[in-house]
């Protein structure tokens, strides 16, 4: 049961990153793709519709790890505290920035909106990025299971490192390059003329640097934390993880050279799923891993609530999931096909 659940929490992040990512992704290309305010209505009606409801899954990821997982809830949102708090923030003003923005007619005000959207999505991007790593490189838990990161220290990974240093901030910056090209192929897909041009060129210039990173992350990641070879060696089937995340970025790249929009935001999807099952291949069946002593780290096992709880919860968390499932569909059911400007009292 506690694989399971590992797996449902997992799938649950991925779902986040995949649907909210093209709204962060709009957010950090907003300025390159939209030109004058009739654009910038166009491109924030893409995304206006469903950028709540994409959030969604990132609560109920929380919910289910603060109930099958509570010591790695506990310790991880105690430690995370500053940085939490930060995201909250964020996501915060991001949201205000998109729902603010139409209530006045003066330039001003939507510059000013503008610009909070496009600082708060690299701000969230980044933040979710750098997390990741440390989801990777390891937390300094104590024999208790709690631990304390300050923001940063000497920028060196180690036994004590900060929230930031050399390798979460790299890998901060290849989820800005990742989820800007993820909400290029978006935009792309549901806009039209100038608009999609430019948001096809960004993709295509930044599956670039996206590949690049790609090349790199695996070595330094090695290098920040070499136990993150042991599962791949003990099963080689995990393999075929990251060779499909090249797959999708292979795919990505010929499907936007023959200006496939839907099968380039399919590539950027299946490329971000790949490459976060790795990621959870890899930490698996730890949750937080120690980087003071290895025997402190925090596990599926050593971490779940009772077995009677993880089997009583599967039933509800089925409805609930179900239940936000058809909402999503439905959402974007709704809201299908390509955007229109609208009307100059309607929309953003």
């Amino acid at each position: 049961m506690e694989t399971l659940w590992f797996i449902i929490i997992g799938l649950l992040l991925i779902l986040f990153v995949v649907l909210d990512g093209f709204d962060f992704g709009t957010g950090i290309i907003y300025f390159f793709i939209a030109k004058n305010n009739n654009e910038k209505r166009v491109v924030l009606n893409a995304i206006g519709p469903v950028w709540d409801g994409n959030e969604v899954w990132l609560i109920i990821a929380g919910g289910v790890l603060f109930f099958a997982f509570p010591s790695a809830y506990a310790s991880s949102f105690s430690g995370y505290y500053l940085a939490l708090i930060l995201l909250l923030w964020l996501l915060m003003f991001r949201g205000l920035s998109m729902e603010l923005r139409s209530q006045l007619r003066s330039t001003l005000w939507h510059s000013f909106w503008d610009a909070l959207l496009v600082i708060g999505s690299v701000s969230i991007t980044l933040v979710l990025g750098v997390a990741l790593g440390n989801v990777l490189r390891g937390v300094p838990l104590e024999s208790d299971g709690y631990f304390f990161l300050p923001l940063w220290t000497d920028f060196m990974t180690g036994s004590h490192p900060g929230i930031m240093d050399w390798y979460t901030l790299l890998t901060g910056l290849f989820a800005i390059a990742l989820l800007a090209v993820h909400g290029a192929n978006y935009i792309a897909l549901k806009t039209e003329q100038a608009i999609q041009q430019r948001a096809r060129t960004i993709s295509r210039q930044g599956s670039g640097i996206v590949s690049l990173f790609l090349l790199v992350l695996p070595f330094v990641t090695y290098i920040a934390q070499p136990m993150m070879s042991h599962n791949f060696s003990q099963y080689p089937l995990g393999l075929l993880l990251p060779i499909l995340a090249v797959i999708s970025l292979l795919a990505m790249f010929i499907f936007r050279n023959k200006d496939n929009d839907l099968f380039a935001f399919a590539s950027s999807s299946a490329l971000i799923i790949f490459m976060l099952l790795s990621v959870a291949f890899t930490i698996y069946p730890n949750i937080l891993i120690a980087t003071s002593n290895p025997a402190n780290s925090l596990t599926i096992y050593n971490t779940a609530t009772s077995e009677y709880a993880l089997r009583t919860g599967l039933i509800w968390f089925s409805i609930g999931a179900t239940l936000a499932a058809i909402y999503t569909l439905y959402m974007y059911r709704s809201f299908g096909g390509k955007v229109k400007l609208p009307s100059k009292d309607e929309g953003y």
